[in-house]
């Protein structure tokens, strides 16, 4: 069964939220599915939202036909329907420009932006054969190191976690190397007071 078809899945707390705060300006005249207190849904918006959310577009357009995802469909127009009335109902209310709001929306979107830039780079980890023994060795060797005394398993044994650790590991420098090109692009400068040890 698509990963689209568990309701609980659909919603990445913020993530949709935000997706779904900044809808795309242009004109659509797609069938509109939701009225949200005189904001439409439109069909296509809909159909944008489980294109984003999917894993693969063949599983979304599998989604938006399957008479079998119909009650998944349906709440999920719900769920989004839900999540604008919320962002209304917040700036009718004046609770979007309360300043600790807006600080936390701001570390969200921060979130997002480097998990967004962190998946695209972290799409082609598929690691070799020979770059998961190298891995290997290196955490073998760390381990007899750090004073193993009993033998390690056989790679192969183990190579479902190898590849699982090399991954870990490779996202950790993925995540670093975002960090410095961000610091290259925008410098930041700290007070003395407030620069981290070591930096």
């Amino acid at each position: 069964m698509s990963k689209l078809t568990l309701p609980g899945a659909l919603l990445v707390g913020s993530t949709l939220l935000f997706a779904l705060a900044c809808k795309p300006g242009k004109p659509d005249a797609s069938r509109v599915i939701a009225n949200i207190g005189g904001e439409k849904l439109t069909e296509a918006e809909f159909q944008d939202v489980v294109r984003t959310l999917s894993q693969s577009p063949k599983e979304a357009d599998a989604f938006l036909v399957d008479p079998a995802a119909r009650n998944d469909r349906a709440q999920l127009a719900s769920r989004i329907a839900m999540s604008r009335a919320i962002t209304t109902y917040a700036k009718k209310t004046g609770l979007d420009k309360d300043p600790a709001i807006q600080r936390r929306l701001e570390q969200e979107l921060a979130n997002i932006y480097f998990q967004s830039l962190a998946k695209k780079r972290a799409s082609v980890l598929q690691p070799t054969d020979e770059q998961l023994q190298g891995f290997y060795k290196e955490q073998v060797a760390r381990m007899k190191a750090q004073g193993m005394t009993q033998a390690a398993p056989a790679f192969e044994t183990v190579k479902a976690q190898v590849a699982e650790g090399w991954k870990q590991q490779r996202m950790q420098t993925i995540s670093q190397d975002i960090q410095n090109e961000i610091k290259a692009m925008v410098p930041i400068t700290l007070a003395d007071d407030y620069r981290p040890a070591g930096e």
